[in-house]
């Protein structure tokens, strides 16, 4: 290892990156890495992220719009759902911020919700000066109750569902509902709900009766994230019980289901 905590591999894989981005073969942009105390800074295009492992350059390595319009694409900013100024975006599993950064770029207020600590301290950082984006350290599910969560970081991973691989460092807390959160915020219509939350998506919207109610649009990853299995199936299922129509996934990587409220 490293300064960067990263293996002999990674560190060239990061090394030959940013000879050959100079050439812009492949759309590739350079990357600059610097440790900032326990976490790191990523420096792209003269935009700076804070992350809690280096080794999430990789997201980056076309630069900042590029990561954008994918962003973009995959939870329907792209033409899909519109936002105007002052609209309400509800992020969960807001990460390290760079959609609500998308989304406040678009006009939105934004409330991101995070439930593993190390990453809502990068988050924190890469919004503090963005008064439109508000943070809450929150884990959410269909009751308020006591839960184990498993935090990996380092893959973007933190679930309440245990991530494949090596052992992560695991807590427990009391868990929350999305009514309750947003309850708490203050939050009346809501834009767009996004959410992102590494398999624990139906149990989030069983929290989330009321919200839903007053929500526009929906874009949720359903991918395989619950211990392998997908959850677009049981998502579908509330959401059209919800009053919503589902709209046809956008053509990526993802695995995404959208809604909204169609009159």
């Amino acid at each position: 290892m490293d300064s960067f905590d990263l293996r002999l591999r990674d560190r060239v894989h990061l090394a030959l990156h940013n000879v050959v981005s100079q050439t812009g073969l492949g759309g590739l942009r350079p990357v600059r890495v610097s440790r900032n105390g326990p976490q790191f800074d990523l420096d792209i295009q003269g935009h700076r992220l804070r992350v809690p492992s280096a080794l999430l350059w990789r997201s980056y390595r076309r630069g900042w719009a590029a990561r954008m319009q994918r962003l973009a694409a995959e939870f329907g900013l792209d033409g899909t759902f519109m936002l105007t100024p002052g609209d309400t975006v509800i992020d969960i599993g807001a990460n390290v911020g760079d959609f609500a950064l998308l989304a406040a770029g678009q006009g939105a207020q934004v409330l991101c919700l995070d439930g593993d600590p190390v990453v809502v301290e990068c988050l924190n950082a890469n919004t503090a000066k963005l008064p439109q984006i508000t943070t809450d350290c929150v884990i959410l599910w269909k009751e308020a109750c006591e839960l184990t969560f498993y935090s990996a970081p380092g893959k973007a991973d933190s679930s309440i569902f245990l991530p494949p691989g090596e052992g992560v460092a695991a807590f427990t807390a009391q868990a929350q509902t999305l009514d309750e959160v947003v309850a708490r915020h203050g939050l009346g219509e809501i834009a767009l709900l996004k959410m992102d939350a590494e398999g624990a998506e139906p149990e989030v919207l069983q929290g989330a009766a009321e919200v839903l109610k007053r929500t526009r649009h929906v874009a949720i990853d359903t991918g395989p994230e619950r211990n392998g299995a997908e959850t677009g199936a049981e998502c579908a299922e509330i959401l059209r019980a919800a009053g919503f129509t589902l709209l046809p996934a956008p053509a990526t990587k993802r695995r995404m289901t959208f809604a909204s409220r169609i009159a």
